[in-house]
């Protein structure tokens, strides 16, 4: 497992945050956060840390 940050929205409130999450790949953190947050509220795509 990989470690990865990427910002996301909050939709409820509609801030901004910083979100850290495991994974294999940088795909399949972008779909984990998808599911986690919602289709479009990936802000910026996954970078590996």
């Amino acid at each position: 497992m990989r470690t990865f940050e990427a910002y996301v929205r909050i939709e409820s409130s509609g801030y901004i945050v910083k979100t850290v999450i495991k994974a294999e790949n940088s795909q399949a953190a972008y779909f984990l956060l998808q599911g986690q947050y919602g289709q479009n509220n990936v802000v910026h795509s996954p970078r590996e840390i």
